[in-house]
């Protein structure tokens, strides 16, 4: 099976039903595929009721593609306060926020860095001190809230 078209196919429905993609994890589970889908929404959150009407959504959409012949188990949930950032628009809407930045290989000695997301030019993520990353050195990226944050919801 193809990851690039399972994507791009649940990225469209998500799309029509007013949700975007943040991340897809594939694995496994009890010996069938194990599909992972991590929704979010600029305005309101991810509701529990939102995340049920989704997984039949995508359940069709998976079944309509014939993704999984033997069967599969899906799961859809919001990505939570610790988001992880993959794409352009990630990083300019969160500008501001706190982040945690894993690289594939050390730089200057470290492979994690912490910073205020300052923005996205040229391929590169900024952060606060004059960071700066390339997505291709990047590992992965996540939202790393502060007590306060956590504490209040947001």
């Amino acid at each position: 099976m193809e990851n690039a078209k399972l994507e791009t196919e649940i990225e469209k429905t998500l799309e029509q039903s007013g949700f975007e993609l943040v991340d897809i994890k594939l694995a496994s589970h009890n010996g069938k595929p194990l599909v992972q889908v991590f929704v979010d929404r600029e305005t309101g959150g991810v509701l529990l009721d939102d995340c049920a009407v989704l997984s039949e959504k995508l359940g069709e959409c998976l079944d309509t593609n014939n993704f999984y012949e033997n069967g599969y188990f899906l799961e859809v949930s919001s990505p939570g306060m610790d988001r992880v950032l993959k794409k352009e628009k990630d990083f300019k809407r969160f500008i501001g926020k706190h982040a945690k930045v894993r690289l594939k290989r050390p730089v200057s000695g470290s492979r994690v860095y912490y910073g205020d997301i300052a923005g996205f030019e040229n391929g590169q993520v900024l952060l606060s001190g004059d960071l700066k990353f390339s997505l291709e050195e990047i590992d992965e990226v996540r939202l790393h809230p502060t007590d306060d944050e956590i504490l209040k919801g947001k």
